[in-house]
């Protein structure tokens, strides 16, 4: 037996004793393989603390999201390419390979670790299609939506982008930015794409239509204010804009901080660009992920996450050596990345 952090890289290890509680009362026999629930259970009674685990049970520490997630890639791919040349394409067959994937990734403590799996420059519009289908189901579990609506906005964020193959890549390569015009043209031609499809959902062509409206009115490309923009479409909008920013996209390859999808965030929620009631519960989502890991913080310095406010989850608790920190009253400080086993990994 070993004793570990808690954390839940602990997911898929086995408890090596009995944890009680104060009171005495057995909350979990030694011998139980940890689920997210029985992580989130020791955070509470062993606050701070380690606990005894055999890692053996989690050597390998593979995602059950890994290997359906690299599978899919090449079909996805495949599918809106075909879609594009034909404005034909079969939606039935394209729920039945990616929903599987949505459903393990709901219930995938290390999704956020997939999602950032390196892949090919030249296919990222994939990816990130994928990636922003999975967050969006994602945030609509989160807000308490039944498993029909989370699936409906895996399909709308899949297909948000699905316009941006009617745009010269050229232009895409030169500018990278979607303050560009003609870039900016991706969202009609992709609504008039998915309009074509019969029986669609309404939701899924003005997801491509609206996924960069803001909620001041100020985004594209009606300039649409947040009473005349579906709430669904608002969560998609959440989840590309942080994946955008969580795997370098739009940033003339420029390396952004570990934590600056989580900052974007907030800025654009503070600025009334996207939802706050969105933003805030996926940020206290990624943030909780990090509970008890050791970051690095932008003043150099590095602490140890210990507590997450629910309200400003972006500025937690932290440990900065036997000092207590909390980063609401520290003006201008933010955590920067996570600090791994030698290295700094990003988040």
């Amino acid at each position: 037996m070993d004793q570990a952090q808690i954390s839940f890289d602990l997911v898929g290890s086995a408890l090596g004793e009995d944890i009680f509680s104060e009171q005495g009362i057995l909350l979990l026999k030694k011998g139980t393989i940890l689920k997210e629930v029985h992580i989130l259970l020791l955070q509470k009674y062993r606050f701070g603390k380690t606990v005894s685990v055999d890692l053996n049970e989690n050597t390998k520490k593979i995602s059950p999201s890994e290997k359906p997630y690299q599978s899919i890639q090449a079909y996805i791919k495949d599918a809106f390419q075909s879609f594009y040349r034909s404005k034909e394409i079969n939606i039935v067959l394209l729920r039945e390979r990616f929903h599987p994937l949505i459903e393990l990734s709901l219930c995938d403590v290390s999704i956020l670790k997939v999602l950032q799996t390196e892949g090919k420059k030249d296919e990222q519009l994939y990816q990130h299609s994928i990636n922003v289908g999975i967050l969006s189901s994602i945030i609509g579990k989160l807000l308490g939506y039944k498993k029909k609506d989370c699936l409906l906005l895996a399909d709308m964020g899949l297909l948000h982008d699905v316009g941006m193959l009617g745009i010269d890549k050229s232009i895409y390569k030169n500018t990278n930015t979607i303050d560009n015009e003609e870039i900016q043209k991706h969202t009609e031609i992709g609504h008039k794409l998915l309009s074509s499809i019969p029986y669609i959902n309404s939701l899924i062509p003005l997801a491509a239509l609206h996924h960069h409206e803001k909620i001041n009115g100020t985004g594209y490309p009606k300039q649409l204010k947040e009473k005349d923009i579906p709430y669904f479409v608002q969560i998609v909008s959440v989840a590309d804009c942080f994946n955008s920013v969580y795997m370098n996209i739009h940033d003339n390859g420029e390396k952004k901080p570990n934590f600056a999808g989580v900052y974007e965030l907030i800025e654009k929620a503070q600025k009334n660009e996207l939802n706050p009631a969105i933003v805030i519960p996926f940020v206290r989502y990624i943030m909780r992920q990090n509970l008890l890991q050791k970051v690095r913080l932008s003043n150099g310095k590095e602490a140890q996450i210990v507590f997450i406010h629910d309200n400003e989850p972006y500025q937690p608790l932290v440990k900065v050596g036997e000092e207590y920190v909390d980063l609401r009253r520290e003006a201008g400080v933010r955590i920067e990345s996570l600090i791994g086993e030698g290295h700094e990994v990003r988040v």
